[in-house]
């Protein structure tokens, strides 16, 4: 963790105001300002830690180990869920996707392992944006949906298959039918379990009672496949559970959500009944608006913040409702709803304009791995999860994620190195909590320049950037320069012979002895004088 005050306690201090109380109470209130003392006692440690900032201080320091400053924020997030009201709040225990609710999961469960499903999306209900922009023949489905892909799926660590399927194709026997029973078989012969999701009829209103009976007609028929783990109702209404239990005790019911349903669904006491949650983040203005780069950045930036906390109401469906969570839509690395930009009542808001900015971007592919990571994590800690598609129909560039539809699709997403394993624990996925996202998306991929060295010293003056001189008011005097070497060199004693020396001495002395008669002639000599011997 890069950050405990951060990650931790940025989160907690703005729940509840950041306000606990011990119980029994101890006629005190505390907070991120003031931890109780048994926070420090409870945990061996002499000297109290008095609050947060000081955790987070000492831990840095080394003063404190690291399992005693996780007993300490333990006890923290305790203290503070518990002081709330965490039966009436679905994101009660949100620190970021850190904290988990134990003591109280459920008993029910669609099997032995986590969900690892992908949708074949564009088979039997219409997905445009998968199909190049027609709905598939049922020759075309088997085209798309090979054994082969099946293989493909299970070597990657898929080991269910969610299958959109029209509510009215099972009532009486007819190509779709025959055409999911191959599907079914191919997929069984991988090793893959299925999830029938049941799509009623956009265009005309089905009665009740017609939509009871094709309910109970679906639920026959997964019930005679033994590859079909559970179906998907097509709403929320208490009749189509009971049209389901007409034809079966036991087959598992999953039913669908949004998150604004959390705190208000009611589920009635069946063993078999599970939260089938829709966690797409592509329907608001807040979710898809962008139109410039920063924006598209930010936008990344703030789906990568949010998915995390997704993790509290996962698991607390499980605790307060008893209703496991299994995410059945929205696991994708989208990030707008630009698949959707042929459609009539299309919205542009500018954030479909700069997709080839993205196409070997080294920032869009690391938030990318960190967008999938999160969301692996996250998605995870119910029943499983579905991812949104399996590949585009025809597809003449796979593995490159070329379009906003390729990051929907699980075998280009995974061929582009974006999404941990499935088959494994992945230490990436099992960390990709702890931090927030990288806060980059004002440069992108650019670099600040690098900034210039310090100017010479110009002592009196300045350094001219244009000239790239020094400059004066009154310039300096002129650097003394020495002066020239002489034209003739002076001999030395070195290039005159002995002889030469000689002759020069007995010259000089002639002439010595002529000036001195010259001297007595004129000027007389110094009579009564001796000479000094």
């Amino acid at each position: 963790m890069d950050d405990l005050g951060l990650s931790v306690f940025a989160k907690l201090c703005g729940s509840n105001r950041g306000a606990f109380v011990l119980d029994p109470p101890d006629g005190k209130t505390y907070g991120c300002l003031s931890f109780p003392e048994s926070f420090s006692t409870d945990v061996n440690l002499t000297d109290p830690i008095p609050d947060s900032a000081n955790l987070t201080q000492t831990f840095a320091a080394g003063n404190i180990t690291a399992s005693q400053t996780v007993d300490i924020v333990d006890a923290y997030v305790s203290a503070v869920y518990i002081s709330g009201s965490p039966e009436d709040n679905p994101y009660g225990c949100d620190v970021n996707g850190l904290a988990t609710l134990d003591g109280c999961e459920s008993s029910k469960s669609l099997g032995d392992e986590v969900i690892r499903g992908v949708t074949l999306a564009g088979a039997f209900v219409p997905a445009l944006w998968a199909t190049g922009g027609k709905a598939l023949t049922m020759d075309q489905v088997k085209k798309m949906y090979s054994a082969k892909d099946f293989e493909d799926m299970a070597e990657l660590g898929v080991n269910t298959v969610q299958i959109p399927v029209p509510t009215g194709a099972f009532v009486e026997s007819g190509e779709i039918l025959d055409t999911l029973t191959d599907l079914l078989k191919d997929a069984s012969g991988a090793g893959l379990k299925a999830i029938l999701v049941l799509v009623d009829s956009e265009d005309d209103a089905v009665p009740s009672k017609e939509m009871n009976k094709q309910i109970t007609s679906a639920a026959s028929y997964a019930t005679g496949n033994k590859s079909v783990i559970a179906i998907q109702l097509p709403s929320t209404l208490p009749s189509l559970v009971s049209a389901v239990r007409s034809a079966s005790s036991t087959l598992p019911i999953l039913v669908p959500i949004n998150k604004g349903q959390l705190n208000s669904i009611s589920f009635p006491p069946d063993d078999a009944l599970f939260a089938s949650l829709d966690v797409g983040g592509t329907d608001s203005v807040a979710d898809v608006a962008s139109s410039d780069s920063v924006g598209d950045r930010m936008k990344m930036f703030y789906h990568e913040s949010l998915v995390c906390i997704d993790r509290s109401p996962i698991e607390w469906m499980g605790c307060y409702k008893d209703t496991p969570v299994y995410v059945s839509s929205g696991f994708d690395l989208g990030v707008d709803n630009c698949i959707k930009k042929d459609d009539p009542d299309f919205k542009d808001y500018g954030q479909c304009d700069r997709f080839d900015e993205t196409i070997g971007s080294g920032w869009w592919e690391r938030h990318r791995e960190s967008l999938a990571s999160r969301k692996l994590f996250t998605y995870s800690k119910g029943l499983g999860f579905s991812y949104s598609a399996w590949k585009m129909y025809d597809d003449k560039n796979p593995g490159v994620i070329d379009s906003p539809a390729k990051l929907l699709c699980l075998k280009d997403v995974v061929a582009a190195g974006l999404l941990p394993s499935l088959k494994e624990s992945s230490k990436s996925a099992a960390i990709s909590c702890l931090n927030g996202p990288q806060a980059d998306f004002a440069l992108g991929d650019a670099t600040l320049a690098p900034s210039e060295a310090p100017p010479p010293d110009c002592g009196n003056g300045w350094w001219n950037f244009t000239s790239k001189k020094c400059d004066y008011w009154i310039p300096p005097a002129p650097t003394p320069m020495p002066t020239d070497k002489p034209t003739m060199p002076c001999p030395s004693c070195d290039e005159k012979s002995t002889v030469a020396l000689a002759g020069s001495a007995a010259a000089g002395a002639i002439v010595a002895l002529v000036l001195n008669v010259i001297g007595k002639k004129m000027f007389g000599g110094r009579d009564g004088y001796q000479t000094l011997p």
